[in-house]
């Protein structure tokens, strides 16, 4: 099924022009009023809905065609979408390519006498451990040296800075995003100050689960100033300034009290990726040049290939782990099935999202607006009317994926769902197994609204930890989730 974008803009305005079919009435439910006042919200804060999955009748609601934040619960239907679209064995490729041949004899031994290309197709688990496995293949091959060049060939995938402007540059969920990312397109950042008068030593380190290398794409400025650690340093273009290091360029002025050791996100994955690869592969004995952007031609030679475990343990792991980057790039994958043409975040959840829409032509999807696959974005919009109809939607196979649990912490019992979080707003989807037995679906949204937009208003972008008063009110929210998941687990 191919959609193009032109054609999803046009269903969506004509879908959200149209809000003739309004949600189920809703059975007469237990008094939630009480609930909310005891957190501190107010009713209109707050939207729910409890239904059942087979036959779509509601039993209880509030504020069911409001639209609301969904924050991470935009994964849910990201996931069954692209599970849908690309099927639940699908397994991402990461590939090396050569070029020319390698040289025989006795002065030609181990010489590529071409190009290397390490070519991207979008895994959103790709580790060190990955180009590990394609060196090794590579130097089965008997590979030590490339006369050519070393390209890296991210095409596959658009690559952008972040995931979503709206957030601080130094938060290590809102990273770069691109067919090239490796370890989660975050870095570890070390820095000490031997003793008193000596200079700050500085490190950036790529970091997987067996070990870390140095990260030769970061550059890091040492300055003065107070209120914030980090500042990205970049041209009006987005890329270096003439003279200066291609890469990412950050300066870094020491806090008081701050810790050692930080996590920053990568803002040019691809980049960041082939210095890496390059690291790795001099270890291994294989010396290659600089690396610079390039596509691998027709004509070249497959040399390795690395393949990620299926689809449905990856988005198990994004549904239970709530990473935006795996997010992204599994939705961007799967738009572009549909639709090759998709460059932007925005217009990937919208063509992923419209044969989900077609499926439910009786749901109202006025208001419905996604801007990305994992919810990172305080302007996306979604109704626990339309919730309802995307967790009908996604299926028993789908729904079995969903964790316990809530930012690790275990769900009552017989709770199965995805959470979402951010600063003034909260979230959970999914399904509830009653005290009589009987299973049902549910969707809980609430919301600050004029906090979080004053909030917006003075956000310094350098600064990634969210205000004391906005950690106050999520205890709050998860205390009226927890309060009102005990009635409907008791029962109606």
């Amino acid at each position: 099924m191919r959609l193009p974008t032109f054609s999803i803009l046009l269903l969506l305005a004509c879908v959200t022009a149209v809000s003739a079919c309004a949600s189920p009435s809703a059975a007469t439910g237990p008094d939630d009023r009480a609930a909310i006042a005891r957190s501190g919200f107010s009713p209109d804060d707050v939207g729910y809905v409890l239904f059942d999955p087979g036959s779509g009748a509601v039993l209880a609601e509030r504020q069911p065609a409001k639209p609301f934040a969904p924050a991470s619960v935009a994964k849910l239907p990201a996931m069954a979408a692209a599970l849908a679209v690309l099927g639940p064995d699908h397994r991402f490729e990461t590939t090396l390519h050569v070029t020319g041949r390698l040289g025989t004899g006795r002065l030609g031994d181990g010489v590529l006498d071409g190009d290397l290309i390490l070519k991207g197709g979008g895994d959103p688990s790709l580790s060190s451990e990955g180009l590990t496995e394609l060196l090794r293949d590579l130097g089965a091959l008997g590979v030590t040296r490339v006369t050519g060049r070393f390209l890296y060939d991210t095409s596959a995938l658009p690559e952008m800075p972040e995931i979503d402007a709206g957030q601080p540059w130094t938060a290590g969920y809102n990273t770069g995003v691109g067919a090239l990312s490796l370890n989660f397109n975050r870095f570890r950042f070390d820095w000490a100050r031997p003793a008193a008068g000596q200079p700050v030593r500085v490190s950036a380190w790529s970091v997987s689960d067996t070990g870390r290398v140095p990260l030769d794409s970061v550059t890091v400025q040492l300055g003065a100033g107070a209120g914030a650690a980090f500042t990205p340093l970049v041209a009006a273009d987005g890329q270096p300034a003439n003279g200066e290091p291609e890469g990412e360029r950050w300066r870094f002025a020491p806090q008081p009290g701050m810790a050692a050791s930080l996590w920053l996100p990568v803002t040019r994955p691809g980049l960041a990726t082939a210095h890496v690869f390059r690291r790795l592969a001099a270890e291994a004995g294989i010396a290659l040049p600089t690396p610079v952007p390039g596509a691998a031609p027709p004509t070249a030679t497959l040399a390795a290939l690395h393949r990620s475990e299926p689809l449905e343990v990856l988005a198990r792991q994004v549904l239970r782990y709530s990473n935006n980057l795996s997010a992204e790039l599994i939705g961007l994958t799967a738009a572009r099935r549909l639709d090759p043409a998709v460059r932007t975040l925005p217009e990937s959840a919208a063509v992923l999202t419209a044969p989900a829409m077609l499926a439910a032509p009786r749901t109202d999807w006025t208001g419905l607006r996604l801007l990305n696959h994992s919810g990172l974005s305080t302007a996306s919009r979604i109704t626990p009317a339309q919730t309802m109809a995307l967790i009908r939607g996604a299926g028993p196979a789908v729904l079995a994926l969903l964790p316990g649990e809530d930012e690790g912490k275990a769900l009552p019992p017989g709770v199965r769902a995805k959470s979402g979080t951010l600063a003034y707003a909260k979230a959970l989807a999914g399904t509830l197994t009653t005290a009589s037995g009987r299973t049902l679906g549910f969707a809980f949204f609430v919301t600050d609204e004029p906090q979080r937009a004053a909030m917006d208003r003075t956000m310094d972008r350098r600064i990634a930890e969210i205000p004391a008063e906005a950690r106050a009110w999520l205890a709050r929210a998860r205390k009226l989730q927890a309060d009102l998941l005990e009635v409907w687990i008791a029962g109606l």
